[in-house]
């Protein structure tokens, strides 16, 4: 570490005391002491190299996250042994500082006679020395003595590196910040020191420690410049968060260690120690063995290694399942990491925001890669929040990783390494089903089903396969109901905060419908059943870019039929129907509407499950001029669906009474549009029959072809009125009898303000 012994032998002989010709031989002792830090930190000049275990190619992409270096880390009794010998040494140059302020005057007691103060106000002008020779002599001595015995326990390491060596080395940290380091970070570590500093400083309204204190400390080798320079907001001890300055004016600011190295500095393993708000995500794959295009990969490499170096910001963008904190844990394992997950949603949502600048420190100064997830709930018109965020992450000293949904724009500035991981082709999925079965021993016969029916991507396959691998079954049973089972759950997982499972589906003898709108239905479910043909096989993957989900919008009035069909769809495909609830959808928070619609979409497009948006002209209405705040927020949903639907891979359907309430911009997106008409004469009598089950007891023959002609009803009434008149009979302990059909039917048009004899229900 630096000296200034020119500093030293200029000042004049009254503010050293007689014993200053023995500071120079403190200060040398402390170049001995420190002036060999440069060999024990050789990467503080260049880029540190990383760990040998890492491919030479990888190299210069990785330097954009920081590499720790191979290090020999020392023993843990090395380390006490050193730790100790760093007490000794701090508690010896504060003696030697409050020595040196009682023999000039500056530290002691009013004597009788004299004015206010007045050997501290002629010690601070420099014109009292010699006041307490032996003691500071005696300090002098005690300071050689702590001194030796630091370069002694230096000597026992054999080359190894301290935890403080180290830090130093990773954060740029020069060797009299290393120094400043010590001395701030000594009251946490030691009591006693805690209290020497009390005295030294003679206030009981000052900080702990402070600059001032920190030159009485080092001012036999260092200047007020040197220990300005490291505590200036710029200076890698500030910036990376290392010490950290509370508000005040200078010098007489707090300054204190982060609690993250008072840790680290007092040896406690803090690389297994439990933070919270920060997930630990371990890597689990090699990266040649991560499941991604080859050029994907190769893009990701080349761009880091054009990021400036240590200054990495990484995006990695994807479904959910595809492997983005696999890639990022592998990444940060290559550069001697381990990635650290931030939840910011969950700050966002508790307005806890400025937590994550704090939480991006802590995660950086235990050497993890800090990840940042739950940026994407952020609200495309909630300005403010993105741009805090974007300061946040810029100011950031060191490398840090974002995971987004594929759909989502990085909360950025420029400069930024996107990868977007895409979505595996049915194909690729079912050898991503296989591969990954295989690893765990898990045999089945049907991968190829499973890829065509489950659009995940790999990290949940690997969960999905180790659960079921892990849970007891019979080895000679097949696993598919129970891969099956296990894939229900993680789609239902996400998706039950906003939509309700239909467990009861309808069949096809329960519906009937015209030829017309009957062809429709069945070349809706070819093109289900036949994608995996259509866009692997015969390449039309490559040539639809947008649109390639089902989205269909059935129109009609009440009872004609349209979420039957939806049920009955659902289970033709064996797909499971999800009833989005927008109770819940939709929210007064300005963007999580937005979000919840996301976590439908993106949870959907995963699974075998088909997504039913009943009376849908309340959330995909028309865009209307915008007058109000209300109107424009309104808009950006609509926006928001209008860009979704364009990348939705999925299955949905829209139920709607009014077609003219849709608009026109979601009806150019959608597959296919039906109309349910209003059920004929001829079509209203197999209504009935379908919907009076054949065990039904029966008073003779029943007229439903006259039912049909006198009373114009769409199916959901006749529905109805079928089950009022079946409790009927129950009531009156009889079989079903016309008397019973016609009272059911007044009572539906009763209940609906219309006359039987007149009106028509739909």
């Amino acid at each position: 570490m630096s000296s200034d012994n020119g500093d030293m032998t200029s000042r004049p002989r009254s503010e050293e005391g007689p014993a200053s010709s023995a500071v120079p031989r403190a200060g040398a002792v402390l170049e001995s002491l420190l002036g060999s830090a440069v060999d024990r930190h050789p990467s503080r000049d260049h880029v540190d190299t990383p760990a040998p275990a890492v491919p030479p190619s990888f190299a210069h992409a990785l330097a954009a996250l920081a590499p720790r270096t191979t290090t020999s880390p020392c023993s843990t009794s090395q380390y006490d042994a050193l730790l100790e010998s760093y007490r000794r040494y701090v508690m010896a140059s504060t003696v030697v500082a409050i020595a040196r302020a009682w023999d000039s005057g500056r530290l002691t007691f009013q004597a009788q006679g004299e004015p206010p103060f007045a050997s501290e106000v002629f010690g601070l002008a420099g014109r009292r020395a010699g006041l307490a020779e032996p003691y500071f002599a005696e300090a002098l001595d005690t300071l050689q003595e702590a001194a030796d015995a630091v370069v002694a326990a230096r000597s026992a390491l054999a080359g190894r590196q301290s935890p403080l060596d180290i830090l130093c080395a990773e954060h740029g940290i020069s060797e009299t910040g290393e120094l400043v380091l010590l001395f701030v970070t000594a009251p946490a570590l030691w009591g006693e020191v805690t209290r020497a500093y009390g005295i030294l400083a003679n206030d009981p309204a000052r900080p702990a420690c402070d600059e001032h204190l920190l030159w009485r400390l080092l001012e036999a080798t260092h200047s007020r410049r040197d220990i300005a320079r490291e505590l200036d907001p710029d200076s890698p001890l500030v910036r990376r968060g290392v010490v950290l300055v509370e508000e005040g004016r200078r010098p007489f600011q707090s300054l204190v260690a982060n609690p993250v190295i008072v840790k680290l500095l007092g040896g406690s393993p803090v690389d297994a120690d439990v933070e919270d708000d920060i997930a630990r995500v371990p890597a689990t794959v090699t990266l040649d063995r991560f499941m991604a295009p080859v050029a994907v990969i190769d893009r990701a490499l080349a761009d880091l290694a054009a990021s400036p170096p240590g200054q990495g910001r990484v995006v990695v963008r994807g479904r959910g399942g595809s492997g983005r904190r696999t890639l990022l844990a592998t990444l940060a394992q290559l550069a001697g990491r381990t990635l650290a997950t931030i939840d910011a949603a969950r700050l966002i949502r508790e307005n806890r925001l400025r937590a994550l600048a704090e939480l991006l420190q802590r995660a950086h100064l235990r050497g993890w890669l800090p990840c940042v997830d739950g940026l994407d709930t952020i609200g495309s018109d909630d300005a403010a929040t993105r741009s805090a965020v974007r300061e946040i992450l810029r100011v950031h000293p060191g490398p840090l990783a974002v995971r987004l949904s594929h759909h989502a724009p990085p909360p950025l500035l420029p400069g930024y390494v996107l990868i977007d991981l895409p979505a595996s082709t049915i194909t690729e999925r079912a050898r991503q089903w296989t591969e990954i079965a295989t690893s765990v021993g898990l045999v089945a016969s049907k991968f190829d089903e499973l890829a065509a029916r489950f659009s995940v991507g790999p990290g949940t396959i690997r969960n999905v396969v180790t659960a079921v691998a892990r849970a007891p079954r019979d080895p000679h049973a097949d696993p598919h109901p129970a891969i099956e089972n296990a894939l229900r759950q993680h789609l239902e997982t996400r998706i039950s905060a906003v939509a309700t499972r239909v467990t009861r589906l309808a069949s096809w003898s329960q519906i009937i419908l015209p030829a017309d709108i009957q062809d429709s239905i069945t070349e809706l479910i070819a093109r289900i059943r036949h994608r995996r043909t259509v866009y692997d096989t015969w390449g039309f993957d490559q040539v639809l870019t947008t649109s390639r989900g089902l989205t269909m919008l059935f129109q009609g009035g009440p009872g004609t039929g349209k979420t039957l069909v939806a049920s009955a769809l659902a289970n033709e495909l064996g797909l499971d129907l999800y009833r989005i609830d927008l109770s819940r959808v939709l929210s007064k928070w300005v963007g999580e509407t937005e979000q919840n619609l996301a976590q439908v979409f993106d949870a959907v497009e995963e699974g075998q499950s088909l997504i039913l948006f009943d009376e849908a002209d309340s959330l995909f209405a028309h865009r209307t001029e915008v007058r109000t705040s209300t109107d424009r927020y309104a808009n950006i949903e609509t926006n928001y669906l209008l860009q979704r639907l364009d990348s939705f891979e999925g299955i949905a359907v829209l139920t709607t009474n009014l077609d003219t309430a849709i608009d026109t911009a979601f009806k150019r997106r959608l597959t296919c549009r039906l109309t349910f008409p209003f059920p004929d004469q001829e079509a209203r009598e197999r209504l009935w029959q379908v919907h009076l089950p054949e065990q039904l007891p029966r008073a003779g023959n029943l007229d439903l072809a006259g039912l049909a002609r006198r009373y114009p009803m769409s199916g959901g009434y006749i529905r109805n009125a079928a089950v009022r008149a079946a409790f009927l009979a129950a009531q009156d302990q009889a079989p079903l009898s016309q008397f019973h059909l016609e009272r059911a039917i007044r009572a539906e048009f009763r209940e609906a303000g219309k006359h039987a004899e007149s009106g028509s229900l739909e």
